[in-house]
């Protein structure tokens, strides 16, 4: 940030009510401060009171008209002039590729010869979970037009390009709207709501951490299955309330991100909101994919986020402790993934 952005607290509403079901909650953290992107203020998050839900939300949240200013340094600013990732190519990619086959029958070229190198993925559970997120867990049958709403930079599009979906995005990122642009993706800046798709548009929509940003998650799920053809596919991608990151550092969680994290759901509650928005057919489960993120970003304020080989080795543990806790727990894992048709 600069100039008079950096230096004025953003202005604020209350937010008396769970954004997700409606009652009212009670203060859980309070005197929060954006550790990560320096955006001034202090801020409560409250958790609400019907144990079935026990979602976090941000009261006071920022108005509607301060709200970008709380992403001027946000990572999605990425470099317009980057040149495409190469997601399914290097030493990896027949592995890559062969994954996609097995587990979601992509039809790659000689797949029934890659199918097998999935297998080496096994010791690897991490590199298999970043793949089914490059394509947002989309089976092959579904390729049709899609829509990725919070498209960041295009990668995502370029990968599921590749694999044969004609891809679209939304961002409200103008920098980000650029660099996938520059990949030569259609790709509009706003809102998904403010795109007024005409009905039954896409065979999938997809958005990864894009809902614990939108203020009204019911309404956008709606949104989404508008947009959705019969038959179609949603995936949501989200921060978990109940995750062992949030259990273990409290307050310093990185899920929490406030002011940007306006709620931050729990699967319950995130089932229920997309059964209400009308579809009917839902699975929802917890990963541990960014376990080791988390635990780097989330260490006690005083210790910092500078990386050690002390600092990988704790959160290379943790990881692999949270990914022992779901076979327990299935709802220990940091990340929310909602597969909806």
């Amino acid at each position: 940030m600069t100039g008079n952005a950096t230096a004025r607290a953003l202005r604020t509403a209350p937010v008396p009510a769970c954004p997700a079901c409606g009652a009212g909650g009670a203060t859980l953290h309070q005197g929060l401060r954006d550790r990560h992107f320096g955006v001034p203020g202090s801020w409560r998050i409250a958790r609400c009171h019907d144990p079935a839900c026990a979602v976090l939300w941000l009261d006071p949240a920022p108005v509607e008209e301060d709200l970008g200013l709380a992403y001027r340094r946000y990572y999605t600013h990425a470099d317009p002039g980057r040149p495409p990732a190469r997601t399914l190519g290097g030493p990896w990619g027949w592995v890559k590729q062969g994954h996609l086959a097995a587990r979601f029958g992509y039809p790659v070229p000689a797949a029934r010869l890659k199918r097998p190198l999935a297998l080496l993925l096994a010791p690897f559970p991490t590199r298999r979970e970043n793949l089914d997120r490059l394509v947002m867990h989309l089976p092959a049958r579904a390729r049709g037009r899609m829509l990725d709403i919070g498209c960041g930079d295009g990668c995502t599009l370029d990968a599921l390009a590749r694999l044969g979906w004609q891809v679209e995005g939304v961002d409200f990122d103008p920098a980000a709207v650029e660099s996938a642009a520059r990949r030569g993706y259609a790709v509009r800046l706003g809102t998904l709501e403010s795109q007024r798709y005409p009905d039954g548009t896409f065979a999938a929509v997809t958005a990864s951490h894009v809902l614990e940003h939108v203020r009204e998650p019911g309404a956008f799920l709606r949104e989404c299955r508008r947009v959705l053809r019969p038959g179609g596919t949603l995936v949501i991608l989200t921060p978990n309330a109940q995750s062992l990151g949030h259990r273990r550092f409290g307050p310093a969680w990185r899920g929490l991100e406030p002011p940007r994290h306006l709620q931050v759901l729990t699967a319950p509650a995130l089932d229920r909101l997309a059964e209400r928005a009308g579809f009917p057919e839902r699975r929802i489960r917890s990963n541990a994919r960014m376990a080791a993120f988390i635990h780097r970003q989330s260490r006690d304020p005083e210790r910092g986020t500078t990386d050690t080989w002390a600092g990988g080795l704790e959160a290379a543990c943790f990881q692999l402790g949270e990914r022992h806790r779901l076979h327990d727990d299935p709802w220990a894992g940091e990340e929310l993934v909602l597969v909806a048709g």
